[in-house]
């Protein structure tokens, strides 16, 4: 229906954003379905009707704003299919439009955690591309976003949670430099938040998994340090977690291995 009133009246606007959200919808549920071929094919579609959107009007946050998220999607679809330079081009384009919105509109609360992500996507992208000390610069500009937006809304479970995982990456590109104590540092940061979140949700099973994952990284740390003491108590608080995540779930080869 989108693309027969696209066709029919190629000039009109709501209709050529109608299409291309058509499209994105497609490449997300395709996506969730594990068809990522068909998914960047959709994703390529909207991508084409949001650059044409934008650039014919460039004024339009709304126009914008859906190009960096079409940029965005196709980051992460080429990330899952192994293409990492496709992926950082993709990043890299979502970024740029995301620190003009964020500049432009800074009290805007989507655009700033936009920004952030789109710093967590590159940070990601160098790390398996092994660049780590660009990984570790735009962690660190993620993590100060996620700090603000945590301490603006401190009953955010998004912004909590990002926040969590903004920390643990600092503690693992640290760990990657050999920069121990401040590995340590971040992991330790990140275990008090995980905490919170695994205590105030207890049934839900990415946190105690996250809490759990949180106490493997600050075993492994320690453990590095010399600290085999310290490096005991939090395998064993792990290990308890992942026990009773095992129990729950048998069947998950994540748990079981």
């Amino acid at each position: 229906m989108e693309r027969e009133l696209h066709q029919a009246h190629p000039q009109n606007v709501d209709f050529k954003n109608g299409l291309a959200i058509s499209y994105l919808k497609l490449g997300e549920t395709h996506t969730a379905l594990g068809n990522m071929n068909e998914a960047l094919a959709f994703y390529k579609q909207d991508i084409e009707l949001s650059k044409e959107l934008y650039e014919t009007y460039p004024q339009n946050v709304d126009f914008k704003n859906g190009l960096a998220i079409s940029y965005l999607k196709l980051g992460e679809t080429h990330t899952a299919l192994g293409n990492m330079n496709e992926a950082l081009a993709f990043y890299q384009n979502c970024n740029r439009l995301e620190i003009e919105l964020y500049e432009a509109y800074p009290e805007n609360v989507d655009f700033k955690n936009g920004l952030a992500i789109s710093y967590s996507k590159l940070g990601q992208t160098h790390t398996a591309l092994g660049n780590l000390n660009t990984a570790l610069a735009l962690y660190e500009d993620e993590t100060e976003l996620f700090e603000e937006l945590y301490e603006s809304y401190p009953q955010n479970v998004d912004f909590k949670t990002g926040l969590a995982v903004s920390y643990e990456k600092l503690g693992e590109t640290h760990a990657a430099l050999g920069n121990l104590d401040k590995a340590l540092a971040f992991y330790e940061q990140d275990v008090e938040l995980s905490k919170e979140l695994y205590e105030s949700y207890p049934q839900n099973v990415d946190f105690k998994n996250g809490l759990a994952i949180s106490y493997l990284k600050l075993g492994e740390t320690q453990a590095s340090l010399g600290n085999l003491g310290k490096a005991l108590a939090h395998y064993k608080d792990e290990t308890k977690l992942i026990e009773e995540l095992y129990e729950a779930y048998p069947r998950n080869a994540f748990f079981k291995n």
